[in-house]
């Protein structure tokens, strides 16, 4: 699969702008409950500009913002719900019946305890609130702006499949706050993160020490021989 990289480069830019201002700046309420993302994916499709072949594009994940979409297994907002535990919850942001625009939650603190994996996500959150996956759909979500110092990490994105296009498959198009709940976490890619992060920033090797070492809890080889 080839594509104008240009384009999507600039794309790629704008859409990890977006997931760490949501990130930084957002928590998500619903009814009476708080959720602070911590992980998420960004899915984003739109013809002619960003064809990525991960997006699920159900009719919920285009011009349903402020909405929850729990995974389906079609196109139609009427297709029965993934079985097992492949459901997760994503929080859509396209406004535009012209592109379909989601975030995968794959982690977040939900009234205050930090759940990790998207299916734990969505089972918190609905054992929380005590809908139906329908009336979860159905509501509201509201963004609340916050203030978080903490710096946001990306990598590709998890578990994707062999079917997804090579180009779309290494996207940096999964962010995660950097924070106190990051250094105890299990992340995926945690180490591939810091290094993508200090790469990044350029930092010196002191300072990459540092920071590797307070937030992985120990030294990765990678910044031992960064000299």
């Amino acid at each position: 699969m080839k594509y104008n990289s240009l384009i999507n480069q600039i794309v790629i830019v704008r859409l990890q702008n977006e997931a760490m201002q949501l990130l930084q700046k957002s928590k998500l309420v619903f009814g009476e409950i708080e959720i602070f993302p911590k992980e998420i994916e960004v899915y984003y499709y739109k013809e002619g500009e960003f064809m990525d072949n991960s997006v699920h594009r159900n009719e919920l994940q285009k011009n349903n913002s402020n909405h929850f979409y729990i995974h389906r297994k079609g196109k139609s907002k009427y297709d029965a719900y993934k079985g097992g535990n492949y459901p997760g919850i994503d929080f859509v942001v396209s406004d535009d019946d012209n592109m379909y625009y989601s975030y995968l939650i794959r982690s977040a603190v939900v009234n205050g305890k930090l759940v990790v994996g998207p299916h734990k996500v969505l089972l918190a959150i609905k054992a929380a609130c005590n809908f139906s996956f329908e009336e979860i759909e159905s509501k509201m979500v509201e963004q609340v702006p916050i203030d978080n110092p903490n710096v946001a990490l990306f990598s590709r994105r998890v578990n994707l499949g062999k079917r997804v296009f090579e180009d779309y498959k290494n996207c940096s198009l999964r962010a995660v706050l950097c924070d106190d709940c990051f250094k105890g976490s299990k992340y995926p890619y945690k180490e591939e993160m810091i290094r993508n992060y200090i790469s990044k920033e350029k930092m010196p090797q002191e300072h990459a020490i540092n920071f590797a070492k307070d937030f992985l809890g120990y030294i990765p080889s990678f910044v031992k021989t960064s000299i």
